[in-house]
């Protein structure tokens, strides 16, 4: 038997051990099948579905985009085999290969084209050539015909054939001229075709797109979804708001929609999308107060002053420093960088809610808003009119509702209907579940009021007091089938000094509510077709030495 020295055998196994232990390496580009949209950012969720074999395997997803924060990725995974995810790596690359080699295959097309319509452009020469001498043969013939015919040539016959002869090749010529003017026609249509993409794979040639090298220790084989998660800028979505008052006005039905934005650089086609009113821009912690101190002003200490050199040889050192970091030069002073702001991570739904929308939607990466319905409620109403006659003589139809829809409404347009009626748009404060919150529904003509000034005057009162009296008169109707309660707002003026007074006097009908900020408040019920007449004035006494403004 043989002998094989032991350092032999290890080296041949040695190679073996080594492509044993190399990692397996393929590539993958996920699809976008899931996205969570907030209010300035969104988190996508790419999957790519893989067959791995036992070992070491690095997969790299590619054709991220460059958008998606590199410290927000996280990935996991689940299947049929039996895998570790040992690690991510994060890498980027631009497309300038790639779009150098495009660039060229266009270029080369293009010349390609040209060609045929040089080819095309001689071809037309020569037949515009061969219709010009048959034109000249034709005029020729025109003035040799009189002769010719009264000697006997040509024959008939012969003219009818010669005749044949130049009608039909002008004809042909014409014909294949209009030929080639179409095939002309649309190899310039190809052409321009061809440098739009040219023009367009040149401008993304510094196109940049990362790539996800993940990490697999396969214990056992199968297949298995790789899921890739992260966040992306230039995505968000607001709220809109339609709102429609039933005709009993008892109730109100609120359509809450969703209208998402998006410029990441992808397009979303087909995914499950999640709206969420959580804000990770605004941190996950509440701010926390600075010590506030207060202190007598003090004022600051004298500049000190210069120091005397006892020595001359002490100052002249002192000198020769001065010039020496004169002539050094200056060093520069680190840039000024905004703080980094800490994103947090979307936590439970303890402080936030989610939309699912119920189907798969798409959304263009151009900007364009896409709509989607979030819900529909019917809210409890409890209508009242108001009007207030120092500004407008119109009466206006208010409603509250109460958000029984167990999350909050955000900030957003709100379109207002009365039945089928469009009555006019506002802006919706942020409210929260249980919350009341007041709607306008535009201005209501079954109900009138009036305000007539009935005189002003001005004169000395007792003691030196000057006196500044309006009397208002105003009257009220509801011309409606019902009762209602109309609220009248007025105001009295408010005196910035102790020795100006403010009253009311004269008043047929006290108001229902007066103010610190002088609003008046009259709360009136109308029967059906009832008016409502009250007058009231408004004094303002001051000394009568004193100028006074605001009158």
């Amino acid at each position: 038997m043989q002998i094989i020295p032991i350092m032999l055998l290890l080296a041949l196994a040695t190679p073996a051990l080594t492509l044993a232990a190399a990692p397996q390496r393929s590539a993958a580009t996920p699809r976008i099948t899931a996205v969570t949209v907030y209010q300035d950012r969104a988190q996508t969720m790419r999957s790519a579905t893989l067959n791995l074999k036992t070992g070491t395997q690095i997969v790299a997803l590619e054709g991220l985009p460059v958008l998606l924060q590199d410290d927000s990725i996280r990935v996991e995974g689940s299947g049929t085999a039996r895998v570790t995810i040992a690690g991510v790596e994060i890498k980027r690359r631009f497309l300038e290969q790639t779009a150098e080699k495009r660039a060229k295959e266009l270029e080369e097309e293009i010349r390609g084209l040209e060609r045929k319509v040089g080819g095309l452009d001689a071809k037309k020469t020569g037949l515009s050539a061969q219709k010009a001498f048959l034109e000249s043969i034709r005029v020729a013939w025109s003035d040799r015909l009189s002769k010719e015919l009264a000697i006997g040539r040509p024959t008939s016959a012969e003219l009818l054939d010669a005749a044949g002869f130049v009608a039909s090749g002008i004809a042909k010529a014409e014909e294949q001229l209009l030929d080639i003017e179409n095939d002309k026609l649309q190899l310039k249509k190809k052409i321009d075709a061809l440098r739009r993409e040219l023009r367009e794979a040149t401008g993304s040639q510094r196109k940049e797109m990362k790539t996800a090298e993940v990490t697999l220790e396969v214990s056992r084989e199968g297949s298995f979804t790789l899921n890739l998660s992260g966040v992306v800028s230039r995505a968000s979505w607001e709220p809109a708001y339609d709102v429609r008052l039933a005709p009993e006005g008892g109730s109100a039905q609120l359509t809450y929609r969703a209208q998402v934005r998006q410029q990441t650089g992808e397009d979303w086609n087909n995914v499950a999308l999640t709206l969420s009113t959580a804000r990770p821009s605004s941190g996950g912690a509440p701010p926390e107060l600075k010590p506030w101190r207060v202190a007598f002003w003090r004022p600051p200490p004298p500049a000190a002053a210069p120091r005397y050199y006892e020595s001359r040889a002490k100052a002249a050192m002192m000198e020769l420093d001065d010039r020496v970091l004169a002539a050094a030069p200056p060093q520069e002073e680190p840039e000024e960088a905004a703080a980094a702001v800490q994103t947090a991570q979307l936590d439970s739904e303890a402080t936030s809610v989610s939309f699912v929308i119920p189907k798969p939607v798409d959304v263009a990466s151009d900007g364009s808003l896409q709509s989607s319905v979030i819900s529909i409620n019917t809210l409890p109403v409890s209508t009242h009119y108001l009007a207030v006659p120092k500004l407008s003589q119109t009466v206006y139809l208010s409603a509250e509702l109460v958000n029984q829809a167990g999350y909050p409404l955000l900030p957003g347009p709100i379109r207002i209907f009365t039945g089928n009626t469009f009555t006019g748009s506002a802006t919706l404060k942020k409210v929260a579940a249980g919350e009341t919150f007041t709607l306008p529904f535009g201005s209501d003509d079954q109900l009138t009021i009036k305000r007539e000034e009935l005189k002003q005057h001005k004169q000395a009162g007792l003691f030196g007091k000057n006196r500044m009296g309006y009397r208002y008169r105003l009257e009220a109707t509801n011309f409606r089938k019902q009762p209602q309660t109309l609220t009248i707002k007025d105001q009295l003026p408010l005196a910035g000094d102790s020795e100006i007074t403010v009253g009311l006097t004269d008043v047929t009908l006290q108001p229902s509510e007066k103010k610190d900020d002088g609003t008046l408040l009259w709360k009136l019920q109308l029967a059906a077709g009832e008016k409502k007449e009250f007058s009231y004035e408004i004094v303002v006494e001051y000394p009568k030495d004193r100028e006074i403004s605001g009158l």
